[in-house]
């Protein structure tokens, strides 16, 4: 397993993230990540 840093810029926009989350931040990040890489990226 590798971790990774997460920097945060936008302190309101991390605020209003947390409270929407449904699980802790890992698993939420992951999820995130998933939907991206399904969706295919990039164009």
């Amino acid at each position: 397993m590798k971790k990774y840093l997460l920097l945060v810029e936008n302190e309101e926009l991390w605020n209003k993230f947390k409270e929407v989350i449904e699980k802790d931040l890992n698993t939420e990040i992951m999820n995130l990540i998933e939907s991206k890489v399904k969706k295919g990226g990039k164009k």
